[in-house]
């Protein structure tokens, strides 16, 4: 089997089943699951069994920059997940007391990424991922526009929302100073010639987020649409019982009571 043949089997089919493998185990029909998990399996096994060194292809560079930053994607995913769902959700929430816990996880997933991009860039046989500087400009770049949107939107379309706005316009700011740090002064391992030249680079990215995000949001609307279309029209809902008010009550003045103590 010849080096294409490898990189098709080893990284752009793993690549383009991953979506299918995810969507399958978070779906509710058990069968489905198995099938997302089973997939999963063997996406995992295809890539690690690839038989070439990664230093041998672009591919190779791309799949080496993504498990570099595996350790504090994913500290951070389950930090945000505790922080949100030990918040006053009414669906499934955790206790109250992990909160902090999640905000320590976030945290230390930042300094994580701040120790690799000043300290301990990502290396392989002996050579910087050549791939490093283009992720990190357009990380930061990417997270000052939605930080910012996701400001302007809290503020004008929520309810008493000033602090989440607040905390959002902090972070755009945030990244913000930090892209214009790298550019202006660099990294003790990269000049900032070679900051800027890769900053170039965020326009694909831009453009790619940009068709990818508006596709996804009208194949979304669309499928809702038709989905919306099938079902049939909905027959009269029956009047609360006395036994649902009182447990509606009880639920209302329960989350009241915990937003006012807060």
């Amino acid at each position: 089997m010849g080096p294409e043949q490898d990189l098709l089997l080893h990284f752009w089919w793993p690549l383009a089943a991953t979506p299918l493998a995810i969507a399958l185990m978070i779906g509710k029909d058990p069968p489905r699951r198995w099938a997302g998990r089973l997939l999963g399996l063997a996406i995992f096994a295809a890539v690690i069994l690839q038989p070439n060194p990664l230093s041998t292809s672009l591919e190779g560079w791309t799949l080496h920059i993504f498990l570099s930053i595996l350790g504090p994607t994913l500290l951070a995913g389950m930090g945000l997940l505790v922080t949100l769902f030990s918040g006053p959700i009414p669906v499934a929430p955790l206790p109250r007391g992990l909160r902090p816990v999640g905000l320590v996880m976030i945290l230390a997933s930042v300094v994580w990424f701040m120790f690799m991009l000043f300290e301990s860039r990502p290396f392989l046989d002996d050579l910087e991922n050549q791939w490093w500087l283009h992720l990190v400009t357009s990380l930061l770049t990417i997270s000052v526009i939605v930080s910012g949107f996701a400001a302007a939107f809290a503020y004008v379309m929520g309810d008493e929302r000033l602090r989440e706005s607040a905390i959002m316009t902090g972070l755009s700011l945030t990244a913000f100073g930090l892209l214009i740090y790298l550019l202006a002064e660099g990294t003790a391992a990269d000049d900032p010639v070679f900051w800027r030249s890769a900053s170039w680079g965020v326009l694909g990215d831009l453009a790619g987020l940009l068709v990818g995000g508006f596709s996804a949001l009208g194949l979304f609307i669309m499928l809702v649409w038709l989905g919306e279309k099938n079902q049939p029209i909905p027959g009269p809902v029956e009047p609360l019982s006395e036994e649902e008010r009182a447990r509606v009550t009880e639920i209302l003045e329960r989350h009241v009571s915990e937003e006012v103590s807060e």
